[in-house]
């Protein structure tokens, strides 16, 4: 059984009400979802959340673990998989602790970016069948996205029963609530399916 670990944000800039927050709430009883977190749109507060979870996969190597991340694409006009993190942190506007970066790599003697070992053309092909509206993409921003996505796809790197995703979504104006939670309920289906 593949543990599904699925984290949204909360709100940040002007997005007030984050799409992700939702989605999360609806996910929690989802029997396919281990478990659900939102997660503050701070660097400081994505390490303080996330590093015991990944320290519980690596005690627990074994086990097939997916950290599924969410997040809002304000501009976007389907949700994305994202294929790639990368090791910048480029910030336009201060995260919610205050912080800017400003062209700051996120993990010394790293790679310049890593990629998501999930089959994502499978899982892609899987979830357009059932009707998703879904694309894959290789640019996760350089904000909080892809700093959680970065982190995680480093932490999960090397063992083979791990695994990292981040999901842009756009706003439930652009792709109603209904559809968003179906694409990922269906995208959490297709990972029992594969792994």
């Amino acid at each position: 059984m593949v543990k599904i670990i699925v984290t949204g944000f909360g709100k940040f800039g002007n997005i007030v009400d984050n799409p992700t927050t939702k989605l999360v709430e609806l996910l929690k009883d989802d029997p396919n979802v281990h478990e659900t977190h939102v997660l503050e749109v701070s660097a400081d507060g994505v390490r303080a959340a996330l590093e015991p979870m990944w320290q519980h996969a690596a005690e627990n190597a074994d086990e097939p673990t997916v950290f599924l991340h969410m997040g809002v694409n304000a501009g976007g006009k389907q949700i994305d998989l994202e294929q790639f993190g990368y090791n910048l942190a480029n910030f336009g506007i201060p995260d919610e602790r205050g912080w800017v970066a400003n062209n700051e790599t996120i993990t010394e003697n790293e790679a310049a970016s890593l990629e998501t070992s999930l089959p994502l053309e499978k899982l892609l092909a899987h979830c357009t069948e059932q009707g998703c509206k879904m694309a894959i993409s290789n640019d996760p921003g350089r904000y909080i996205c892809n700093y959680t996505y970065f982190l995680s796809l480093s932490q999960t790197k090397g063992r083979p029963n791990h695994y990292a995703l981040f999901v842009h979504v756009p706003s439930f104006t652009v792709q109603p609530q209904e559809e968003q939670l179906h694409a990922v309920k269906t995208l959490v289906a297709a990972m029992h399916a594969t792994l």
